[in-house]
């Protein structure tokens, strides 16, 4: 039965997913069954196809995400990545924003090089976590790990989509970088080159200020190893730990996020961490645990998911004492979802029959991908919808004050900094959530929350 099912979810779903191994390994089974066997062969033995199938992977789950247009905080963010140009210690006056250094210096290039076409702008997000990938495979393979069980781990995080937004939302790349980087440091730290781990680890730690979690990471990964904990060896990381160190108490009386109160230390972060953990593993981690006990009635695979806990939850801890959610934002579980995905892929080869696992596999692929093509999306979409419909009105017009009423975010910068992207016009002309008397010569436009259109248009 697993076999008519595994070969169902083969046909139906690879050439969906253009998952390239998928769709040849149902080929095979189509023609003599003796042929899988030769395909896996090949498969392994092709390292440019295992990378072209990874690469794929990441298309198919993010593909969709390409015409979504800027959203919110984009418009805000290309401002400030324009203002480097001409002052490059601009974001230092708008702390943290300097702690988000290298997405800003991404943002200014890729407006350098392609001015407003977002389409681009999601690619080379696509780009980040397809490299992401390839590096998680390669850090999983340095640590000893098999290497199918690395490639099933990359392949996994290629198409999980609880931290979809890391990806799907151009203003999250301070996450995707963030994760290269680190990535970057622990494959050279492990293998020796601790220099250049430490240039990585300083760029990580202008990514995104939750960078200095490598200080958990390492020790974490060489006591998992049965290895000496702390070591002399993780001296060349002070010099970057130290300059990031002086940066935060330099801009610390102008942080917004610590002054308004966005941190809060209390017993109210676990609450976070649980309820976090729980949207993290819904669904997948659960199915996996749940076949598992099905398939081997043995408890035996569950011992050590305290320790696999304790794995997830490291990468998770920076950002449990925000306040302005109950729950850790998806993009802001990227790294942790890379730890979830090599954990799941430890337990279906481990415990799992070839059938079974190839069962699992697909279908955890299929779910995945569809989730984010008809769940995720249309969110994405209708969050960028107030800009879009804006972009699309300035642009049919010629340049004169507008009154945008009821408009769904906080932030009147959004709408102004739209206005760069229609030739003609500039923030002046916008005018946002102001008293009409405040602008009697303005055309209205009032923004339905239900339509998701502006009643004006």
């Amino acid at each position: 039965m697993l076999l008519r099912l595994e070969t169902f979810l083969t046909l139906v779903f690879s050439p969906r997913l253009n998952f390239l191994s998928g769709f040849l390994l149902c080929l095979c089974e189509t023609i003599h069954p003796s042929m899988r066997t030769a395909a896996w062969i090949w498969f392994w033995r092709s390292r440019s196809l295992q990378v072209l199938a990874l690469a794929g992977l990441c298309l198919a789950a993010y593909a969709c995400c390409v015409n979504n247009g800027f959203i919110s905080d984009d418009f805000v963010n290309l401002r400030h990545a324009d203002a480097l140009k001409s002052d490059f210690w601009t974001l230092f006056q708008s702390p943290p924003l300097n702690f988000r250094l290298t997405s800003f210096l991404v943002y200014s290039v890729l407006q350098t090089a392609f001015g407003g076409r977002y389409e681009l702008f999601y690619a080379a997000n696509i780009l980040l976590h397809f490299i992401n990938c390839l590096l998680l495979w390669k850090l999983l393979v340095v640590l000893e790990r098999d290497v199918k069980e690395a490639y099933l781990a990359a392949a996994l995080f290629a198409v999980f989509q609880a931290p979809q937004e890391a990806v799907m939302w151009i203003s999250a790349m301070n996450e995707t970088l963030l994760g290269l980087f680190v990535l970057s440091a622990l494959v050279l730290w492990f293998k020796g080159r601790r220099f250049m781990a430490a240039i990585f680890f300083l760029l990580a730690l202008f990514s995104k200020e939750s960078a200095p979690i490598l200080f958990l990471l390492i020790p974490l990964i060489r006591w998992t190893r049965g290895e000496k904990i702390l070591t002399t060896e993780m001296a060349p990381l002070a010099g970057p730990a130290a300059l990031f160190a002086a940066a935060f108490a330099w801009t610390w009386s102008g942080n917004s996020m610590i002054q308004h109160g966005i941190y809060k230390l209390g017993p109210g972060a676990l609450l976070v961490l649980g309820r976090s953990l729980h949207l993290l593993f819904r669904p997948a981690f659960y199915v996996v645990l749940a076949i598992l006990l099905a398939a081997t009635r043995s408890l035996e695979a569950f011992k050590p998911l305290t320790k696999y806990l304790v794995w997830i939850a490291v990468p998770m801890s920076p950002y449990v004492f925000l306040t302005y959610s109950p729950y850790i934002p998806s993009r802001q579980v990227y790294l942790a979802s890379m730890v979830l995905a090599s954990v799941m892929a430890y337990l279906i080869l481990q415990w799992m029959r070839p059938a079974l696992q190839f069962t699992v596999i697909m279908a955890f692929i299929a779910y995945n991908v569809g989730y984010m093509w008809l769940r995720n999306d249309p969110q994405f979409e209708g969050r960028a919808a107030p800009t879009t419909q804006l972009l699309t009105f300035l642009r049919s017009r010629q340049p004169r004050p507008i009154l945008i009423e009821r408009f769904p975010y906080e932030a009147s910068d959004i709408a102004k900094d739209a206005s760069r992207f229609a030739p003609g016009w500039s923030r002046d002309d916008i005018h946002v959530n102001e008293p009409p008397d405040a602008c009697p010569d303005c055309v209205i436009l009032r923004w339905d929350e239900e339509s998701k259109t502006y009643d004006g248009l």
